[in-house]
């Protein structure tokens, strides 16, 4: 998976993927892996990482696992030290972190699932687009880019912890692009419906997943994101919707 396809090359971009073992995180990896871009590979698991890895086959100075609990200021810290250490620069990120729960309605929602949905899909968010923005604005270049929802622009019932948290990334990415306007960084959110990833197949075995978003069109939405050529795109909503 080392080649790279003609007019679509990242070369020697540092390119932080978020999530990356995950259904959708996953998909980006194999995505960016052809771009000549160096990618840093962050999960909570190093024992998960390790086979993503060796997957995709790039070679030691294009690839850097790192084992991070992105919810945690001391984890992100961390980590963006790290890639600085190793690489001296930090181009993009693509989070792709998150998760859903919910099923209730408001008055029998536990405190609890609302304090994680906002750690997983909000929290982790602000601390990471914090510890990026510096090296991004030094060097006059950045691509940000974070997963939403659909449901957050239309929210269903039974759904409000995860809801609120995912508009609230929403507004987060625009407060982010109003601020960095001009210095050449750009902050996006995509909105995917339901995502075909394997989590998704197990927890609504009866739905028919062709009408789900595959993964690979939203990487392929976040590569284009991070070319030069998106460089005028910054504080958009990109609804990627499938036949949901």
């Amino acid at each position: 998976m080392t080649e790279q396809r003609a007019g679509d090359s990242l070369p020697g971009r540092v390119v932080v993927i978020t999530g990356a073992t995950g259904g959708l995180g996953s998909a980006v990896v194999r995505e960016f892996a052809w771009t000549g871009a160096r990618l840093v590979l962050v999960g909570r698991s190093p024992e998960r990482l390790k086979p993503l890895v060796e997957e995709v086959s790039l070679p030691g100075d294009r690839v850097f696992p790192v084992a991070a609990d992105v919810t945690q200021e001391e984890g992100v810290e961390r980590l963006v030290a790290a890639v600085l250490d190793r690489w001296g620069r930090l181009d993009a990120l693509l989070n792709t972190v998150g998760g859903w729960s919910g099923g209730k309605p408001v008055q029998e929602t536990p405190l609890e699932e609302w304090d994680r949905m906002i750690a997983l899909n909000l929290r982790s968010a602000f601390l990471l687009s914090r510890a990026v923005l510096p090296p991004m604005l030094e060097a006059g270049w950045g691509r940000i880019v974070h997963v939403a929802s659909k449901t957050a622009v239309a929210p269903r019932a039974k759904q409000a912890a995860y809801a609120v948290s995912k508009m609230g990334l929403i507004t987060l990415v625009e407060v982010i692009a109003a601020e960095v306007k001009g210095t050449g960084v750009t902050a996006n959110v995509i909105l995917p419906s339901i995502i075909d990833t394997p989590a998704n197949r197990r927890m609504m075995p009866k739905a028919d997943p062709t009408r789900w978003v595959p993964p690979e069109q939203i990487a392929a939405t976040m590569r284009f994101l991070c070319s030069d050529d998106a460089g005028s795109i910054n504080g958009a909503r990109i609804p990627i919707y499938g036949a949901v």
